[in-house]
């Protein structure tokens, strides 16, 4: 099948053997499983493993190099206002969740109808967010709001969401991210700073991200046409302009998750998400390395966690960058060998 038509660009993302398809073709016994997934789905949007894995990358890489002096501070999370690299990562992985929320939703639906859909995602998303909020509890002995806590409350959160039609979902959104923003400028205090994402309120900001991101699931699934992409685009550099001005009123800051921060990288990561589907699913184009990774993001995450945390016991914090640099290669290595006996095995925890 042509890959561009005089109407524009038309590709089956999912399954590349076949027409473009309107329905995903996965059974219902497979969905029934609440996180882990033992086989690989027979149609699969490899863009957002791609952007998945990307995201899980550059994090494992980065934060392993975090808490080292020889480490340039652009690649470290900027410690109050501002924006560097790795402060990218987590608005990226969120948007492919935000993009595959939505397809996954709506298969469930036509599968299972709506109590057992609702039941489901809510049953996944608690327990998501119950095994990062204790979990880390009993590695660290203190309470924390990381990442799988984040992703819990946000699947939780945006639920509701998708059932609105996609302009009154993203409207809705705009206004809570605002009123979240208007809150922090008040002097609502941001529990769990320490942690870098924001805490339980900055659910209502980083939900943003994720309604954005599900607007992209009606044309992924259909036939894909080049005026919907450039749209995409338009909206996506829009909100990356719309951030840097705001920037001037209220600076970018992932621990308080601001606005500036949230509309900037939520266009960013819908551009990158558009050029990803480009490379990976319109043109076939195969990485290895993000696609594997990607497949078992989760997973991957929580083994770097306790590697870095031996990493962090062994290496002096004035190690030089070359040996930090060494030492997170080794690291990735781990990480994507477990990702490729995971993918062989058709192993998956899903998010």
């Amino acid at each position: 099948m042509k890959k561009f038509e005089k109407e524009g660009v038309v590709a089956d993302p999912i399954a590349s053997s076949q027409p473009a398809i309107s329905q995903p073709a996965c059974i219902l016994p497979e969905e029934e499983r609440l996180l882990f997934r033992f086989h690989e789905p027979e149609q699969r949007l490899l863009s957002l493993d791609f952007l998945r894995g990307g995201a899980i990358f550059f994090m494992v890489l980065l934060n392993a190099l975090y808490f080292y002096e020889s480490v340039p501070g652009w690649l470290k999370h900027a410690p109050d206002d501002g924006l560097t690299l790795p402060d990218l990562g987590v608005p990226i992985f969120l948007f492919a969740l935000g993009v595959s929320y939505r397809i996954s939703l709506e298969r469930w639906l036509e599968k299972a109808g709506l109590k057992k859909t609702i039941a489901h995602f809510i049953l996944r998303y608690l327990v998501l967010w119950a095994f990062g909020f204790f979990g880390e509890l009993m590695i660290f002995g203190h309470f924390t709001w990381g990442v799988l806590a984040t992703i819990g409350a946000i699947g939780l959160y945006a639920l509701p969401l998708l059932f609105l039609p996609p302009v009154a979902r993203l409207i809705l959104s705009l206004l809570l991210l605002m009123a979240y923003q208007g809150a922090i400028l008040a002097g609502l205090p941001v529990y769990f700073i320490q942690d870098g994402l924001g805490g339980p309120l900055a659910t209502f900001a980083w939900g943003f991200v994720v309604a954005v991101a599900s607007t992209c699931g009606p044309w992924i699934k259909e036939r894909f046409l080049q005026k919907k992409m450039i749209s995409s685009f338009l909206a996506g550099l829009a909100l990356v302009l719309l951030g840097l001005f705001l920037s001037s009123f209220i600076p970018f800051n992932k621990h308080k998750v601001s606005l500036s921060y949230i509309i900037f990288t939520t266009g960013l990561s819908l551009i990158i998400f558009l050029f990803s589907f480009i490379l990976i699913d319109v043109w076939k184009i195969r990485e290895p390395v993000f696609i594997i990774l990607g497949k078992n993001p989760l997973i991957i995450y929580m083994l770097s966690g306790v590697l870095t945390l031996g990493l962090n016991a062994i290496t002096p914090t004035d190690a030089s960058l070359a040996i930090l640099f060494f030492e997170s290669f080794i690291i990735l290595m781990i990480n994507y060998a477990v990702a490729s006996l995971l993918a062989r095995l058709k192993i998956s925890l899903r998010v």
